[in-house]
């Protein structure tokens, strides 16, 4: 059975968060091991090192590295992600701080700062 055409179909807006939008009960931890993977992702690129090399400075196999790359995220924990960044040669700061009162709950994001060679420009995700 097809719907017809001229059937509405209902949309809402996104929390900006699809895990959340989802009804995932891991869907602030579930982003950020999104965002971490796609900044691994953007090192390996941006090194140029192919997914054999990658996996040798990570520790670990290079199916892994497809996986990886690929968003499938299954076998990386948030710890295990940020390890890689750091085998890759990335500082990683981890801040905590009071959550401003105007929001009704706490939340994690992944902060990047991008070195262009003029400073440092950070990009901000918020995961409210």
């Amino acid at each position: 059975m097809s719907k017809k055409h001229d059937e509405e179909i209902p949309v809402r807006p996104s929390s900006g968060n699809l895990f959340a939008d989802l009804g995932r009960l891991d869907a602030d931890e579930a982003l950020v091991r999104v965002r971490l993977a796609q900044q691994i992702a953007d090192i390996i690129e941006r090194q140029t090192l192919n997914q054999t090399e990658a996996a040798a400075l990570m520790g670990i196999d290079q199916p892994k590295v497809s996986a990886l790359v690929r968003g499938r995220l299954s076998g990386f924990s948030t710890d295990r992600l940020l390890r890689c960044l750091m085998l890759l040669g990335q500082d990683v700061d981890i801040v905590v701080r009071d959550k401003p009162s105007n929001h009704p709950k706490a939340h994690i994001s992944v902060v990047v700062a991008a070195h262009n060679g003029q400073g440092c420009a950070v990009r901000s995700p918020t995961l409210d």
